[in-house]
This record gives structure tokens, C-alpha cells and sequence, in this order.
């Protein structure tokens, strides 16, 4: 179900993004495209071309909630881009109860800690089809590895959330995702984009982050180790080139 609910979002986004994009008008015989950023103002050549250097923020709409990230992407040639990304979002168990209360918002009465990814990837950008698709639609595919952190922090019953923040604990492991998306617009100064990834991040062991029933254990309950960091995103990507 979550991911259904995804998949009509990346739709939408994708949606708002093309037809936003801005329209290309024939002056005799010449096309000029309009600048976004002015009225007056046409696009020049230096707008149109790629630039080396991109970095930006990333804003994240996944299965495990939001996320924020950061990149910087070089460009290699017409279609191959390498990139560093470095995230921050939460990894949730499965076996997660989320339940909503108007006066108090989300609780989970079996979550013990909270989990944070913060993954380092590398990796490379491979743009498809520039021959056959106009320029202010480039469609790519994406993949990358790196070493992840991950925080875990104690999820206090009545608590809230910044204040589990201090008392929590690193560990690191290894990871990577797939992707892949499109960046729109003629403007190469400026990127606009969206990312749909998956991330794959196992887990160290004595890592839990929730209960579940077990009429052995003491207080009827038993933490259950997390199986992985996985998690499925959309990223809206937003940067500057030079």
C-alpha cells in the first residue's frame, strides 16, 4: 500500500515537473526559448550548455517518512556523471505499530529506538536516450556504494524526539542504492530533477528498534534484532551548476 501511495506521488511529480517546464516559441524562423528566471530575458547559448560542476540538496519522500541529502556531481562527458551523496533519513522496522491520536499526533507503543542512515555514496550517472529526447527532458539511471552510519537512539515512552538525539550510539556498515529519474529544464545553471532509488544497507547485529509479544520474556516482551536498512525513496533534487 505504501508503495502504491509512492508510485502515484513520483506520477504526480513527474507530471507537475514537465508541464512546468518553461515553453520554447518560433520567431522567424528562429526558436527562442524563454528564460524561467525573467521576463525580458531569452536563454543564451551559455545557459544551454552543460556545466562540469553541480551540487544541491536533495529532499526525500520514502517508506520509512522524509529524508534530506546532499550532493555533488561531476560531469565526465555528454552522458556519464560521477557523484558523491550524502543522506540523512530514518530506517524503520516493519514490525513497526504507527498509530495516530489528534491530541498527541503518531505514536508507536512497541518502538524502543529510533534509527538513522546516514549513507556516504559514490557512484556514477548514465543519461539515456540524448539523441532521441529533447534536451529539457533527460532521463538517466544511477547507481552507488559507500560506507553508512547508522545512530541509534533510545525512543523514550512520552519523549520527544530531539531530546532521544543525545543518548544514542554509532555503528557503521556498507550499502548502496539504484536509481533512476530525470532532470528538466533548457537552463543548465540550475538543476531540477527527480530520483527514485532504493537503498540497500544491511544491518550490524545488536541492532533493534522495536518489540514484539513473547509470553517467555520479561514483561511479556522480546526486542527483535532490525533485518536490514533498506528503504524505498523519492528524491526531489534541487541544485546549482558552474
Amino acid at each position: 500500500m505504501r508503495l502504491t501511495r509512492l508510485a502515484a506521488t513520483a506520477l504526480f511529480i513527474f507530471s507537475f515537473l514537465f508541464t512546468a517546464l518553461p515553453l520554447q516559441a518560433q520567431e522567424g524562423g528562429r526558436i527562442v526559448f524563454t528564460d524561467p528566471k525573467s521576463d525580458d530575458e531569452v536563454v543564451s547559448e551559455e545557459d544551454l550548455s552543460p556545466r562540469r560542476h553541480t551540487w544541491g540538496g536533495d529532499i526525500m519522500i520514502g517508506t520509512d517518512g522524509f529524508g534530506v541529502g546532499f550532493f555533488y556531481h561531476y560531469l565526465f562527458n555528454d552522458v556519464v556523471t560521477g557523484f558523491a551523496n550524502l543522506s540523512l533519513s530514518e530506517a524503520k522496522d516493519d514490525r513497526q505499530r504507527d498509530y495516530y491520536n489528534p491530541w498527541l499526533g503518531q505514536y508507536s507503543p512497541n518502538k524502543t529506538h529510533y534509527v538513522f542512515r546516514v549513507p556516504l555514496f559514490l557512484g556514477l550517472q548514465y543519461r539515456l536516450f540524448k539523441e532521441q529526447i529533447v534536451d529539457n527532458f533527460r532521463p538517466f539511471v544511477n547507481a552507488g556504494a559507500g560506507p553508512v552510519m547508522l545512530y541509534v537512539s533510545p525512543a523514550e515512552e512520552g519523549g520527544d524526539f530531539l531530546g532521544s538525539l543525545g543518548g544514542g550510539t554509532t555503528h557503521y556498515t556498507y550499502g548502496g542504492f539504484l536509481g533512476a529519474g530525470a532532470q528538466f529544464g533548457w537552463d543548465r545553471s540550475s538543476v531540477i530533477g527527480v530520483n527514485v532509488r532504493y537503498f540497500i544497507i544491511p544491518v550490524p547485529d545488536g541492532i533493534s528498534s522495536v518489540v514484539v509479544p513473547d509470553a517467555d520474556a520479561p514483561n511479556n516482551e522480546r526486542p527483535v534484532p532490525l533485518d536490514n536498512a533498506n528503504g524505498f525513496y523519492i528524491t526531489l533534487n534541487f541544485g546549482t551548476a558552474f
